[in-house]
């Protein structure tokens, strides 16, 4: 395996030079760690553990400047972080940064390096480099293969989907296919590459968090797409924490005040047949989220309500779709705005005057004014059911159209 090559090649370097040894990823994620020979820091031992370090020190370290390093350099520990000198040697292949070979130095300067020792090092880091490219271009020919079935299989065309199984089952894409969920996050606006690169990465840290071969993913232009596979539903409370792991990861890696993110999560599938309507339903509730403020960044499919079937409607046609001139006129007037909200309250708390008024901070008499002049508007009867179902059914679907204030 590629992985025992570079634990080959690590305890090689150490056992040669009687010193612990590091390979992380460019991300400063563990990948190979030898022995200790009584060099080791508490940085270094904490880093064993965890397989990374903390994410306030991984961003300093990247801040100093050691994936543009052309050879081994000394990184020295400062502030919060007061970590022994390390030398640091950049793992490269074709030019791709690959990884950071490391050895915990007494020294500060890399002046004061045995020149035999960077020597061993660099030919160590060399050998890991062409280990590390090998494993690369075989992770991206099955990341390939991987979305390739996964975009299939959300295929509205039924042939496609069935292609799709067939090919997942046979290439153990996944260990187990009983129930299927899928997160789709998406972004609000076309992104530049630190918003794709985000996405990937968001992509990748959920992946870790799971278990092996339970997850399948692609990033399309603004959109992330995770179906999470397993012997057992997932549940709705842990898709949204799931889902919430997501959201936080992209906002770590990117700009917050320049990108809203908003995630859904579709309904558990029986088997990989049913994971194109959980696809559909999360697409729906990412929807609902960047749409509706009211239901935060995280939303699930299960607690859309009737906003499941409103966001299906084509929006385009809504306002000349209205049934009734005088509810065009209500929405549409921002003087009326009062009225539309203390009848959204009315109709959200089944007609009840007394809860009304309470959670407005009104009189009942004030309220029965504002509903009254409701009716005058509209034409229609708030003691008439069906029109109550009219004008509660135009009040949700109005704060779908992005020009109305929410």
């Amino acid at each position: 395996m590629v992985g025992d090559g570079i634990q080959a090649v690590v305890d090689a370097l150490a056992t040669r030079l009687g010193r612990s040894v590091a390979v992380d990823d460019p991300a400063i994620r563990l990948i190979a760690a030898s022995r200790h020979f009584g060099d080791e820091d508490a940085l270094r031992v904490r880093s064993v553990l965890d397989r990374q370090i903390p994410a306030e020190l991984q961003q300093q370290v990247l801040a100093s400047g050691i994936s543009d390093w052309p050879g081994p350099g000394i990184l020295n520990g400062d502030g919060q972080y007061d970590f022994a000198p390390r030398l640091c040697c950049p793992v490269r292949c074709n030019g791709i940064l690959l990884g950071f070979l490391w050895l915990i130095e007494s020294v500060g300067t890399i002046d004061d390096v045995a020149p035999g020792l960077l020597a061993l090092v660099e030919e160590a880091a060399d050998s890991i480099a062409v280990l590390l490219y090998r494993k690369m271009l075989l992770h991206e020919r099955e990341r390939s293969q991987a979305e390739s079935s996964l975009r299939l299989l959300l295929s509205p065309d039924r042939e496609d989907r069935a292609r799709a199984v067939t090919e997942i089952e046979e290439d153990s894409l996944l260990a187990s296919t009983a129930h299927t969920a899928v997160l789709v996050a998406e972004i609000d606006r076309n992104p530049g590459e630190d918003a794709t690169v985000a996405l990937e990465a968001a992509a990748e840290y959920v992946e870790r968090r799971l278990t092996p071969r339970s997850v399948l993913g692609f990033v399309r232009g603004r959109r992330l797409v995770l179906l999470v596979s397993g012997a057992r539903p997932l549940g709705d409370q842990a898709a949204r924490e799931l889902a919430a792991q997501l959201r936080d990861r992209f906002f770590q890696l990117a700009d917050s005040a320049r990108y809203r993110c908003a995630v859904g999560v579709g309904g558990d599938a029986q088997g990989l047949e049913g994971a194109a309507d959980s696809y559909r339903q999360a697409t729906t509730a990412a929807r609902a989220a960047l749409l509706l403020p009211m239901f935060g960044d995280v939303t699930s499919w299960a607690s859309l309500g009737p906003f499941a079937l409103l966001l299906r409607i084509d929006l385009d046609q809504l306002t000349e779709d209205l049934p009734f001139p005088g509810v065009r006129d209500l929405l549409a007037d921002p003087e009326q705005q009062i009225l539309v909200s203390s009848l959204e309250e009315f109709l959200d708390r089944a007609g009840d005057v007394s809860r009304t008024a309470a959670a407005l901070h009104v009189h009942r008499t004030t309220l029965y004014h504002r509903l009254k002049r409701v009716e005058v508007i509209t034409g229609l009867d708030l003691d008439n059911g069906l029109d109550r179902l009219t004008l509660h059914l135009a009040l949700k679907l109005s704060r779908l159209s992005p020009g109305r204030p929410s």
